[in-house]
């Protein structure tokens, strides 16, 4: 007789995106992860086009059954400024995917993020891919709920090691800085997995070799998705491109993929180089006391033979 796998109740909030595209694939695909719904935000490319890729991309892969609500239109108090790593549209490169038919849930985000932990029957993770604004408000506008999230693992944030790409800011938490600072000082369990790790899982001709032996439509548009990624990545740093939100994902799947360290993270909000800068406290000088846990190593090999698995099956 076969074990059940018990499965992990996840909620992913995003802004596909080619990377969170690859992340809503993994974690439909994981017989792990249990998804409950998705949530879109501003971030890669305005709340329309997010929203209409990420149901163009349940479709596709036959995920029509996990409901999909629009949340915030713009950051909690700054104009949107948009990524530039996916193109105009936000997915730029596919040639597969059609239109969605599938309908969108009818309410907004945050209250949607309600609904889902309110009827749960056990505590949620979080996995917020983008800017943190739907999380943000989610927490001030129920914070009689807040118990109901076991965790939240995002993508974001950049700190200062193990990488000569690493930069003052991350797009994530720079978006929205105030949304970064109400979620981090919540006092919920935190996982940043941000560029220290992001930027050691790139797809370079190693992993495009690996994902052209997937002959599937779903392996045909996960390499479409990556060569556009690729070669935008590479004319803007100078390198291959960096699976981050995959990443933050195959984290829920097997935490021990990364090395953590607990510290405190600020952001700030006022630099003049340094605007969205996570900043942390490594050595405890500020006494402020731990409020993240922050990935520091990554096994890439490991990681990329998850997502071939779930690529492939």
């Amino acid at each position: 007789m076969s074990k059940t796998v018990k499965t992990i109740p996840v909620l992913m909030d995003c802004d596909p995106g080619h990377d969170d595209a690859i992340a809503l694939v993994m974690a439909h695909r994981s017989p792990v992860i249990d998804l409950l719904g998705v949530t879109t935000v501003c971030g890669n490319a305005p709340p329309e086009r997010t929203t209409s890729n990420a149901l163009r991309i349940m479709q596709f892969i036959d995920a029509t059954d996990v409901p999909v609500a629009q949340g915030c239109v713009t950051p909690l108090a700054r104009p949107l400024v948009l990524g530039t790593a996916d193109g105009p549209t936000g997915l730029d490169g596919t040639t597969y995917l059609p239109e969605a038919t599938m309908p969108l849930v009818p309410m907004h985000g945050v209250d949607f993020i309600a609904k889902i932990l309110r009827e749960a029957p056990e505590p949620v993770v979080l996995v917020p891919t983008g800017p943190l604004t739907n999380i943000a408000m989610f927490l001030l506008k129920y914070p009689e709920l807040k118990h109901k999230i076991d965790k939240i693992v995002l993508m974001g944030g950049a700190f200062y090691r193990r990488t000569e790409y690493i930069t003052p800011t991350e797009f994530n938490i720079f978006c929205d800085p105030e949304a970064a600072r109400i979620v981090l000082d919540s006092g919920l369990d935190i996982i940043m997995v941000g560029l220290d790790v992001t930027m050691h899982v790139l797809v370079e001709e190693e992993q495009f070799a690996e994902l052209r032996k997937i002959e599937s439509p779903l392996g045909k548009v996960v390499l479409d998705w990556l060569k556009f990624y690729e070669k935008l990545h590479r004319g803007q740093m100078g390198v291959g491109g960096a699976l981050h939100d995959p990443l933050a994902l195959a984290v829920v799947i097997d935490p021990t993929l990364i090395e953590t360290r607990e510290v405190h993270v600020e952001i700030d909000l006022t630099g003049t180089y340094t605007f969205g800068a996570t900043v942390a406290d490594f050595w405890n000088e500020r006494k402020l006391g731990n409020n993240t846990r922050i990935a520091t190593r990554v096994d890439s090999g490991r990681f990329f033979e998850l997502m071939y698995s779930l690529l492939r099956d």
